[in-house]
């Protein structure tokens, strides 16, 4: 019976999949269409007009779009992709999820995970229109369907870190050459298609690899994990430099809560909102969430990502891009990720007592209302608005 179930479950994943993707491919095919409709604007309409007409390539996905732009039906063709590339994220997301279950030796039931990997795929800022009219900009956002950069950066950033956690189960003992290659080669590739994951990554594996020499794992094996950086802060600096700007003027300052405050009715409110359930879900652990190096890693990749966008601004052409939210919404990504595996866990405990009971429920009604929030504006966009919305 329960292998019917999990059967039943895989096949119900799966069409949802499909038709998730159908309509990403009509959702993305009229974003391109943009310049010409004057409808559905995105991001993507831009960044496939860069590489194609302009020459300008700052991200993997520019030489994507040049190679589709050969072919006579292109726009199919590059919507096709971005939508095969944002619904296998979900599909990787569920097998990210597997991987929790090795790391935290638990064993939740695969059709949990099923519905837990579109939930993290659609979970957005706690909408209230009292506190932000628009429901995507003046929160910030896990998800988002108008960027494409962000699109592939997200899909490389699930795979990165399953291959990182497979290397890093054993590394303390022996390097799997094949492993560890894999791993630095989807950071790079990850880092081509938009350097915001690694920027808030690369930070949280120092302390991770910093805490395990100070307990006593091998300096060689430790400096071994540290040089995979290298390479994708080498591409990096390439992307930096080639989007210095025009004259030269980019580069960034330090101007606290500037950034965070350019768009929004009130935004340390949505600050708040847009990260509840995973705050919710930190105070109930609040005394042991150290103990355990994945919950604690994903917190602190936040909390460097908060920081990133909370005292940081760019200068020149791009001051008002606000290009650290990218890092700040791939950390959100992974810490409602994680979060949600937590409260699950919870959950399943043996006779949980009245109080965590309480807790608990009141997790998943704020969990639901920002999946509903996201499932809403997703729902939005197909009416051919602004992703402003």
């Amino acid at each position: 019976m329960e292998s019917k179930n999990k059967n039943i479950g895989k096949i119900v994943f799966f069409i949802f999949l499909l038709i998730y993707t159908i309509s990403l491919v009509f959702l993305y095919y009229n974003q391109l269409k943009y310049p010409i409709t004057g409808r559905f604007e995105s991001d993507t309409a831009v960044h496939v007009d860069f590489a194609i007409n302009q020459h300008y390539y700052h991200s993997l996905a520019a030489f994507i779009y040049l190679f589709l732009s050969i072919f006579k039906f292109s726009d199919i063709l590059i919507a096709l992709v971005l939508a095969i590339a944002t619904s296998i994220t979900v599909f990787f997301t569920f097998k990210l999820l597997k991987a929790f279950n090795e790391h935290f030796k638990g064993e939740i039931n695969d059709n949990i995970l099923y519905v837990v990997s579109f939930f993290a795929n659609f979970v957005m800022g706690f909408y209230i229109k009292a506190a932000n009219k628009q429901h995507y900009i003046g929160y910030e956002n896990a998800n988002m369907w108008h960027n494409s950069t962000y699109v592939f950066m997200r899909l490389f950033a699930v795979l990165t870190i399953i291959a990182f956690l497979k290397l890093y189960l054993n590394y303390k003992e022996k390097i799997d050459v094949k492993d560890y290659l894999i791993y630095t080669l989807l950071l790079t590739v990850t880092t081509g298609f938009k350097a915001s994951f690694l920027t808030v990554f690369a930070p949280v594996l120092a302390i991770i690899l910093l805490v395990d020499l100070c307990k006593g794992t091998k300096f060689k094996n430790v400096f071994i994990m540290a040089l995979s950086v290298v390479l994708p802060m080498g591409v990096m600096v390439l992307q930096s430099i080639v989007m210095s700007g025009s004259d030269n003027s980019n580069g960034y300052t330090i101007s606290p809560f500037t950034a965070l405050a350019m768009r929004g009715d009130h935004p340390k409110a949505t600050l708040i909102l847009s990260v509840l359930f995973p705050l919710i879900v930190l105070f109930t652990h609040v005394k042991d969430f150290y103990k355990d190096k994945l919950y604690f890693g994903t917190l602190i990749m936040w909390a460097v990502s908060f920081l990133e966008v909370f005292l940081l601004l760019e200068t020149g052409e791009r001051n008002l891009d606000s290009n650290f939210f990218w890092g700040y919404s791939i950390a959100l990504f992974f810490v409602f990720l994680v979060s949600m595996y937590v409260a699950i866990k919870d959950y399943l405990k043996n006779k949980p007592k009245l109080s965590a009971k309480i807790i608990l429920s009141l997790e998943t009604v704020i969990l639901l209302w920002h999946v509903y929030s996201g499932v809403w504006y997703f729902v939005l966009l197909f009416s051919g608005v602004t992703y402003f919305v």
